[in-house]
């Protein structure tokens, strides 16, 4: 599992914590009908503010103990898991990148705890546009079971990375940020195809690592 176990997390005041959960403006019990454990028990999920989580990602949830999603982390039994940040809420960050052949320009804005937003570009080498793609990528539902691994094409060293996707007809758009930093910048990889083999598609390992402009 991939958590923190930051004492400050853990020794949440229990007072401060059980006024969260009783509070009725704060947070919301989702009943999850359409969830089920492998024990046949609904999953009992605790939300502290839903606009900070897309539905998506809140649908694919599954554990075996309640679920408490509070600020930036997650409660699972006595473990805590916390969020990725690896670029502020509501900043535009421009990442791009280039091989023999091709430039590559993803535009994103890290909407709130799961989402990002994004615009991409592959251009020729003479500029020219050659496939577009734009949505919003969500986080996997189990980012807290273990990271992504990826390798800077640069310096040929691997680094944890966070993987967003965003799945639409039939189609899909994955989004990987590095959990390392490059002088204090986030290192990027992307992919994307369709189950429709005659379209455009890229492989992670044809992605060049693209870095913050």
């Amino acid at each position: 599992m991939r958590t923190s176990n930051k004492k400050q997390a853990e020794e949440t005041d229990e007072t401060n914590l059980e006024e969260i959960l009783s509070n009725d403006n704060d947070v919301q019990t989702v009943s999850a009908d359409d969830q089920q454990l492998e024990d046949n028990q609904p999953l009992e999920i605790y939300i502290k503010d839903k606009s900070q989580y897309d539905q998506i990602f809140l649908d694919g949830l599954r554990w075996n103990e309640p679920i408490k999603l509070i600020d930036n982390y997650v409660l699972l039994g006595k473990d805590t898991a916390y969020f990725p940040e690896p670029i502020p809420i509501n900043k535009q960050i421009v990442f791009s990148g280039k091989n023999e052949n091709n430039i590559f320009v993803l535009t994103v804005t890290r909407q709130n705890l799961t989402n990002l937003k994004y615009q991409f570009q592959l251009k020729s080498i003479t500029n020219e546009i050659i496939n577009t793609k734009s949505g919003a990528a969500i986080l996997g539902s189990m980012f807290f079971l273990g990271a992504e691994t990826d390798e800077d094409d640069e310096t040929g060293l691997s680094y944890l990375s966070t993987e967003y996707r965003d799945d639409k007809n039939n189609c899909w758009f994955c989004i990987r940020i590095g959990d390392l930093y490059d002088n204090g910048k986030p290192q990027v990889k992307i992919q994307y195809g369709c189950e429709d083999k005659s379209k455009q598609r890229l492989e992670l390992d044809d992605c060049p690592t693209l870095r913050m402009k």
